[in-house]
């Protein structure tokens, strides 16, 4: 009967639809775990995972002109600034957001002004704060690596290189 396949088809709640888009941020200091947690979420939720450290980056070796920009500034030991550094992650999440509505921002904003100029481009779907005690950041820092051409992380305790002194995926 009608009523009968009705009750076996798994009603969608408005919560389910609203999965379909996703849009999160995650911040918190350096050593917080936001990289730990964002690979836990990225695989859960089958988020597209990026931070702004991967924006600049890719911009950089991609030889766009707000790469060019950014770089002239790293290579003087300057902080990139706001104002660049909002047009790269935006143009960056544009380009995320044209393939998949399902993302994680990770690093960014870390100033007032990138947080207006992110809120004014996109709404947010969950917002992720790490409040992380101060003495537990310099103790989890103080065993970090980082390969430095990848960004890739690190912990002498916790998760070290198979080969040590060695990235695990380019040796």
């Amino acid at each position: 009967s009608p009523k009968a396949m009705r009750s076996q088809v798994p009603r969608q709640s408005s919560h389910t639809r609203h999965l379909s888009s996703l849009r999160c941020l995650i911040m918190g200091p350096p050593g917080g775990g936001k990289g730990t947690l964002s690979s836990r979420l990225v695989k859960e939720f089958s988020l597209k995972h990026f931070s702004s450290g991967d924006a600049l980056r890719g911009h950089i070796t991609e030889g766009t002109q707000l790469g060019k920009e950014a770089k002239g500034f790293m290579d003087k030991g300057e902080l990139v600034p706001d104002n660049l550094l909002v047009d790269v992650v935006l143009a960056h999440v544009v380009d995320v957001e044209a393939k998949t509505n399902r993302w994680l921002l990770d690093g960014f904003p870390r100033t007032v002004n990138q947080a207006k100029a992110l809120d004014e481009a996109f709404s947010l779907d969950i917002v992720v704060n790490l409040d992380i005690p101060h003495e537990e950041i310099v103790e989890r820092l103080r065993h970090r690596m980082v390969h430095l051409p990848s960004g890739r992380s690190y912990h002498r305790l916790w998760s070290p290189p198979k080969v040590e002194g060695k990235d695990d995926e380019t040796g």
